[in-house]
């Protein structure tokens, strides 16, 4: 299988001598209508993944890595280490960083760590032995067991009463969730690029025999379904989940099979600053609220609200109120001056936030990067003075702190 490995908003180039070949440029294009929606920018002759991370497979003929762009003078297992520290700490994906040790030196292709942690939480949960539940069973005995079903019984066995119509609980394997992880097991085994590892899930698909299936329509069992004595398999079903729902198969282009596990890096920056801040709001007497809280910038003149503002993240007071209100950017800034190289456009949606919610505080939070590390502060001459804070997060596990976070100060701006 072909591996090419591209940094996200990174060209590739088409043509004999470049990344890809033409058939392998029409080959992505097919596939592109079950892939994120923009997640690819064509040019003349070269391609793009935009702001997504993360693996696309086309049937085993091509597999694209793509890795985050914020240090491109990393190795790729640097920026791989960077992807999974995030995946961990925004929860996408627990536990995933505890691989990380040995990647700074490996050639371990980021879907193969993927699929090496999802084995390995399988395995440790299957030293406990597989998952049974009880399980409604309606057959016909020779003594009873459970309780007699009247209606079957008159209906089947009414000139056979030697036979019985019984309905039982039985406590069985066959169950949603060992389906739904029968079903990750045979899709990793056509993606892995280690034969060790596809000899290491074959062995794991034998604990499951006489196991069945997720079909194509079926309900995919979540986290949620799972009951008290279930709970320990709450990540392991989750990435099984990420490995089944990545599996597409593109009517437009035949038989031609897709894989894609991406990751929307807006969105995933996101996350990673809300887990890393929800602990730092806590300390300081503050509520972290995500995408809110919801207000209309206007009204028309029937009096309905125009424009929803959904903030980032806000930190909320002890009256309710949004005392900061934190908008995170996924971009590169020119490093030398970060606050001459703000947006207008971001500018003016925090001072917009500042006006609505009456925030004296606003933040924009970008991802660390060359140059640019700290904390820079302006004054935004408003109705009244509002503070902004440009921060760069640290992309990593290390504590993060701002120092505009004073309980005291906020909490009075806050009322």
């Amino acid at each position: 299988m072909k591996q090419v490995r591209a940094i996200e908003h990174g060209w590739l180039n088409v043509g004999s001598e470049g990344d890809l070949t033409a058939s392998e440029a029409d080959a992505l294009s097919a596939a592109e209508s079950v892939l994120p929606k923009g997640c690819l920018e064509w040019g003349r002759n070269r391609v793009k993944f935009k702001q997504f991370c993360g693996v696309v497979q086309i049937q085993r003929q091509l597999q694209i890595e793509i890795l985050p762009k914020v240090f491109p003078h990393q190795s790729p297992e640097q920026q791989r280490t960077t992807l999974i520290e995030m995946l961990d700490i925004a929860g996408d994906i627990e536990g995933l960083s505890s691989q990380k040790a040995g990647l700074a030196t490996s050639s371990h292709r980021l879907l193969d760590v993927f699929i090496r942690h999802f084995l390995k939480l399988l395995e440790v949960q299957l030293q406990q032995g597989l998952l049974r539940d009880y399980q409604d069973v309606e057959d016909t005995l020779d003594q009873v067991r459970g309780r007699i079903d009247l209606i079957r019984q008159q209906r089947e066995n009414l000139f056979k009463p030697q036979r019985l119509a019984c309905r039982f609980n039985e406590l069985v394997v066959d169950i949603p969730i060992n389906r739904l992880l029968h079903s990750a097991l045979l899709c990793i085994a056509g993606l892995t690029s280690s034969p060790v590892l596809r000899q290491h899930i074959q062995g794991m698909c034998m604990r499951f025999a006489g196991i069945g299936i997720i079909n194509k329509g079926d309900y995919l069992p979540r986290a949620e379904d799972l009951n008290r004595m279930q709970g320990r398999y709450t990540s392991v079903v989750e990435l099984a989940r990420l490995f089944i729902a990545g599996q597409y198969l593109d009517a437009r282009a035949g038989q031609q099979q897709v894989y894609s596990l991406l990751f929307d890096m807006n969105q995933l920056f996101e996350r990673f600053v809300a887990a890393k801040l929800r602990p730092v709001a806590r300390r300081i007497g503050f509520r972290l609220r995500e995408q809110g809280p919801r207000k209309y910038l206007g009204e028309d003149s029937t009096g309905k609200g125009r424009l929803l503002m959904r903030p980032d993240i806000s930190l909320i007071n002890m009256l309710n109120r949004p005392a900061v209100i934190l908008d995170t950017k996924w971009k590169i800034l020119d490093t030398k001056t970060p606050l001459s190289s703000l947006s207008p456009a971001d500018l003016y949606q925090l001072s917009a936030y500042a006006g609505s919610y009456r925030c004296s505080d606003v933040m924009l939070l970008y991802p660390e990067q060359d140059g640019f590390r700290g904390e820079h502060r302006m004054i935004l001459n408003l109705e009244r003075a509002v503070t902004l804070t440009v921060v760069a997060v640290p992309l990593g596990h290390a504590t993060m702190t701002i120092s505009g976070l004073e309980p005291e100060e906020k909490n009075v701006q806050g009322v």
